[in-house]
């Protein structure tokens, strides 16, 4: 089962910390989360390149859940797999979607094992990944957030 940030947030030496909902700070990691969507796309630089950026859409997105919901990531150990994990309870994301998703951070993180690195098919396959997971982020926002949302493209701030 996936656990909520509050929970994640609970154990020791955990990356997360509270901080308020900033609505500027959530529309642009959402447009970070584009524009990294876009950089996975550009076929003209390597592989393991394009994985990182797919990855990092993923992660960009999480973040923007994170801020919504009242939480940050520091960049303590783990972050990454907590904030994506947080986000997806918040999301209701099902585990298998979740379990998909979560193999792209391990396709990224081969970069870190001598001789494993990411295949252009492997980055296809993540993109096609990511796209949904990006409309549904989307939909979620709008249903959950969508005053949040219209006062980070206005330039408010929600305390």
């Amino acid at each position: 089962m996936l656990r909520s940030f509050k929970q994640l947030a609970s154990e020791p030496d955990a990356p997360l910390k509270p901080l308020a909902a900033n609505a500027r700070d959530v529309v642009a990691w959402l447009q970070a989360a584009q524009v990294k969507l876009s950089d996975a796309q550009q076929t003209v630089v390597s592989a393991g390149t394009r994985m990182d950026a797919a990855w990092d859409a993923v992660l960009l997105a999480c973040l923007a859940v994170a801020c919504a919901q009242g939480w940050r990531a520091t960049s303590d150990k783990g972050h990454h797999a907590a904030v994506f994990e947080g986000a997806a309870q918040a999301m209701g994301l099902r585990q298998n979607r979740f379990d998909e998703l979560d193999a792209l951070r391990d396709w990224r993180n081969r970069k870190y094992r001598a001789g494993q690195f990411s295949t252009a098919a492997e980055v296809e396959e993540a993109i096609a990944l990511v796209k949904p997971f990006q409309s549904d982020m989307a939909v979620w926002f709008a249903n959950e957030h969508a005053v949040l949302l219209k006062q980070g493209l206005g330039g408010g701030v929600v305390q």
